[in-house]
């Protein structure tokens, strides 16, 4: 049975991982044959406990929530920055530092896609709507998710072979994005106005991120890009 470990988000004296995270990943395991326990991380800047949950699991899951603090890739907040955590941002950051120096498998989902780029020296568009450049009317954020805004994405690299499509459909539930990719990062999936949706590591084992959520859409593309994280986790 392989750990796979899931990031948590902070609020009301908890922390919490919405169900559907762990919902979608423990359907597709199953529907995959592949045994998992997913165990949901406590937030924490404790380095040995850090140290530990690294060593601990075998794969690791970066989930959505609010946005990084911009001081950490060396900007001051913009106004339409939302609300940040920054203890998750401390413990997410040097998680990944020791995983990766580990290199472990870690898939990134939304704010994944974003702290996993930080991690790597990379940057964000704060919000797109005020920062983007050459606005073309697509939505990117809507706060009732389930009104379930669509657009397509061009997919290429590894994702392209993984998806077995040049374009897929997916929801859209954000308003940051990469702006500058991290050190040893390629984009592999881009926006129909070029705003990045996707990024894959050239030379850790697998290294993966997607802006939409997936765990939303429990469809042949979602379902692809689970069972392929839990694959590379199984090797």
């Amino acid at each position: 049975m392989i750990k796979i470990a899931l990031t948590s988000s902070s609020g009301d004296n908890m922390h919490f991982v919405r169900p559907r995270y762990v919902n979608t990943l423990m359907r597709f395991a199953r529907e995959a044959g592949i045994d998992v326990l997913p165990v949901i991380l406590p937030i924490t800047t404790d380095e040995a406990l850090l140290e530990a949950y690294a060593n601990e699991f075998d794969g690791f899951i970066c989930t959505g929530g609010d946005d990084i603090d911009p001081s950490i890739y060396g900007e001051e907040k913009h106004p339409k920055c939302g609300d940040i955590e920054s203890t998750r941002d401390i413990c997410e950051l040097s998680l990944l530092n020791k995983v990766t120096a580990l290199d472990k498998p870690v898939f990134g989902i939304c704010r994944g896609i974003q702290v996993m780029n930080v991690a790597l020296g990379g940057t964000l568009w704060q919000d797109i709507p005020s920062q983007w450049s050459e606005p073309h009317g697509t939505t990117h954020f809507i706060r009732n998710e389930n009104n379930d805004p669509r657009h397509r994405v061009t997919v290429s690299g590894m994702l392209r072979e993984v998806l077995g499509e040049d374009v897929v459909v997916t929801n859209s539930y954000h308003h940051q994005a990469v702006k500058k990719p991290g050190d040893g990062l390629v984009i592999c999936g881009v926006n129909e106005d070029g705003i990045v949706e996707a990024v894959e590591h050239t030379e850790l084992k697998f290294y993966r991120a997607v802006q939409w959520h997936p765990e939303l859409d429990p469809d042949d593309v979602s379902k692809k890009l689970f069972v392929e994280f839990l694959r590379y986790v199984q090797e």
